[in-house]
């Protein structure tokens, strides 16, 4: 737990400094989110008092700091302020009507700081659409230290992580018969395949010429996927060839043939390299996983029926399981047991704490600015960008489906973001050729500020 402290610390510190050197913009803090992205979920406050994490401190800082951004919405993002209004509307009154009032209510102090962060990300990008290109290539760089944990815990083993020692730990299932799911810097192999998954379809944006991403940007790709195989969650690989098959339907040519030859030769290869990657050898164990699965996603969906509209209220999941359906645990090597937070199913999750109502506002702010880029490209044929954005977020809509991550921040911040780019994707269109950031490498590119 020191260590945990100690780094959150010196990333609060470092954010100061930053700031200050940058002349307090608000470039500044969002660039500094994506540069230090894999610090962002270390915890600032106990689990008591809301949980918040150095993302939650900084955006609260950054809330009162540029309060002037927050007096006025203009009407193009008008419809995603009344949304998020309306979701904390629900959220409040949740947490009111729950048996676990004060644990809901801290909770809500998680769901803010997505409000403060996307609305300056989106006031930003109207100012200085520029800003896409650096925040991508933050975004790379995470990718780049994730790679660089995972080649370190194949070397050392899994030891090699900010949770090895420290409390809540890594997850206990990284490791078993079939060999060793690699987290990286998450405490969890899932979650680090699906923000593995998300990242890869950002190393495919060629600036120069968005239809044909250079030899580069498809090696940089395809190292992403031996990663994604590395880790090890059949979830992200799952959302990950959903955002292939997208890609496939709305991208040129030389795209298609790329994907479509990649995905024949790994399908060729999985009999050969079974035995190499541990997502190979999982899929053997699928029928075992689901039939676990399925009775906990019965067991959330009837306690989402006893509360349909308001839900038990966000963050309570784990006190009211513990209290009414106390069968849903895991029992560890050590014969302890482990109470789950959630369902195994971040669908579920958001429906039984937030309630239908809640839950449809939570996938409207995802589905809209979609709908919206996909209108205006189907109509115009230039929304390109979009797409790959698009296809990262589709990769998290299928993943999610097994797997509750939206309480580690460096996946919501890479998913805000990329709602944020999707919904401001028609000025990037306009002002990428203007942009300076279009002539550089992609080496240049992935060089930290």
């Amino acid at each position: 737990m020191g260590l945990l402290i100690a780094l959150a610390v010196l990333t609060l510190l470092s954010f100061f400094v930053f700031f200050s050197k940058s002349k307090y913009s608000r470039e500044s803090y969002l660039l500094f989110n994506g540069y230090f992205l894999p610090l962002m979920s270390l915890g600032v406050t106990p689990a008591a008092f809301g949980g918040l994490q150095v993302f939650a401190a900084l955006a609260y800082f950054a809330f009162f700091f540029f309060i002037k951004d927050f007096i006025f919405v203009s009407d193009k993002n008008k419809v995603y302020f009344y949304l998020f209004s309306g979701l904390m509307v629900i959220l409040l009154t949740g947490s009111f009507y729950s048996e676990f009032v004060t644990n809901s209510l801290f909770s809500i102090l998680s769901v803010l700081p997505i409000f403060i962060f996307s609305r300056l990300l989106l006031k930003e990008l109207s100012a200085n659409p520029d800003l896409v290109y650096k925040m991508i290539r933050t975004f790379q760089w995470s990718f780049m230290v994730a790679a660089a944990f995972i080649v370190m815990q194949m070397l050392v083993g899994i030891k090699f992580s900010f949770y090895e020692g420290q409390g809540p730990g890594l997850n206990p299932n990284i490791s078993d018969a079939e060999g060793i799911r690699y987290p990286g810097f998450f405490m969890d192999a899932q979650m680090n395949t699906q923000f593995l998954g998300m990242l890869s379809f950002l190393f495919l944006v060629n600036f120069k010429n968005i239809l044909k991403p250079a030899p580069i940007n498809y090696v940089l790709f395809s190292l992403t996927v031996i990663a994604v195989f590395l880790s090890g969650g059949r979830s992200g690989f799952l959302g990950l060839a959903a955002g292939f098959c997208f890609l496939i339907l709305f991208m040129g040519w030389r795209m298609r043939y790329f994907i479509g030859l990649g995905t024949f030769i790994a399908a060729v290869s999985m009999s050969f390299l079974k035995g190499s990657f541990i997502l190979f050898q999982r899929m053997n164990t699928f029928d075992d996983s689901y039939t676990f699965r399925a009775y906990i996603w019965k067991e959330a969906y009837n306690i989402f029926l006893d509360h349909k509209f308001l839900g038990i209220g966000i963050g309570n999941y784990k006190d009211y399981t513990n209290h009414y359906s106390s069968d849903q645990y895991y029992i560890l090597k050590d014969n302890s047991i482990l109470l789950l937070d959630q369902p195994e199913n971040g669908y579920l999750k958001l429906l039984t704490e937030f309630g239908i109502i809640g839950f449809a506002i939570s996938l409207l702010l995802i589905l809209i600015p979609i709908s919206k880029a996909m209108y205006t490209h189907l109509e115009t044929g230039t929304n390109h960008f979009a797409l790959f954005c698009i296809a990262s977020i589709i990769c998290w809509l299928v993943s999610f489906n097994s797997l509750y991550t939206l309480s580690d921040e460096r996946i919501t911040v890479l998913l805000t973001s990329l709602t944020c780019f999707v919904i401001k994707s028609n000025a990037f269109s306009l002002a990428g050729t203007k942009n300076k950031l279009i002539n550089t490498s992609i080496r240049e590119q992935l060089l930290p500020l």
